[in-house]
């Protein structure tokens, strides 16, 4: 049993709400897009397919595609084969497919938790294991095919410190930073300044390195609480995610940037302010890539 599958089987009925949360995170962000990066594709391997919301969405974009899903989970695997029996559907690692061509490859936040799980203790939190992926990718996709790919944006280092003021709504919501400060160890091979300074009892000091981590798991509540603290949703920086797809040989297409739906999911619990200038924006959050094999 790997570890998803450990975190997902000490509360099924926790990981079955998580899987719905998933799901209808689709009609707010930028995993909405995918499908059509990938319209004219005929073979498409959904990397990490969960509940299959992203499948059920390329099948409806494109009839005639035939798709195939993974996930290391068991219980997700079996979940989407009770509704549908048109998709192939595997139990397995990625970096395990052998003897397969696809047109299409997508990664639709998948790519941060092959680096915050990855077995190799060594390459967690890492590059390392998303070069691996881009590598493989490279191997099983056909001529011209398309790599797409959902996932957390790192602050770069010079935005990284910088500092930004919180305040909570509801008071007792405070303690939400600091037992984030506490829990997560996805800093561990980045330099981010993890200090809290306390303002008053529900207004704080931190930097934007680690609001950004935060708010991924401020967002998704306590029932997420306890797999969201072990993975870290911005592994690279815009330039990083470039750099590492260039190395292995894929021609970049289309670089979307987006705040996604922390704001909206947000609004009326948190504000965040700049204390340069009184104003902030949230900060962008994801980046969607479509690379094609050159």
């Amino acid at each position: 049993m790997n570890e998803l599958e450990r975190l997902s089987k000490n509360n099924k009925e926790n990981y079955l709400r998580y899987l719905k949360r998933m799901t209808d995170s689709m009609k707010y962000s930028t995993k909405g897009l995918i499908p059509l990066l990938v319209a004219h594709s005929k073979r498409i391997l959904d990397v990490g397919c969960g509940s299959g919301v992203m499948l059920k969405a390329l099948e409806n974009e494109n009839q005639n595609a035939i798709l195939t899903g993974i996930d290391l989970n068991i219980d997700a695997i079996n979940i989407v084969k009770e509704y549908n029996n048109n998709w192939n559907l595997y139990h397995m690692d990625f970096m395990d497919i052998e003897n397969e061509k696809y047109d299409a490859i997508i990664f639709s936040s998948i790519l941060h938790e092959i680096s915050s799980y990855n077995k190799d203790l060594n390459k967690r939190f890492t590059e390392i294991p998303i070069l691996e992926s881009f590598i493989k990718s490279y191997d099983l996709l056909d001529n011209n095919g398309l790599l797409i790919i959902r996932d957390g944006l790192l602050s770069p280092v010079e935005e990284r410190d910088k500092k930004r003021i919180v305040s909570f709504t509801k008071e007792e919501d405070g303690i939400w930073i600091y037992r984030f400060q506490k829990d997560y160890k996805g800093f561990d091979n980045i330099s981010v300044n993890k200090d809290i300074v306390k303002i008053d009892d529900n207004k704080f000091i931190v930097s934007e390195g680690f609001l950004k981590e935060f708010l991924c798991k401020y967002t998704w509540g306590e029932e997420s609480y306890p797999r969201e603290i072990n993975e870290r949703f911005g592994i690279l920086t815009k330039d990083e995610w470039i750099y590492l797809l260039k190395k292995s040989g894929f021609k970049i297409e289309t670089i979307i940037e987006a705040k996604e739906e922390y704001e909206k999911y947000l609004s009326g619990r948190i504000t965040i302010i700049d204390p340069e200038n009184d104003s902030y924006e949230y900060p962008n959050m994801t980046i969607t890539l479509k690379a094609r094999k050159d």
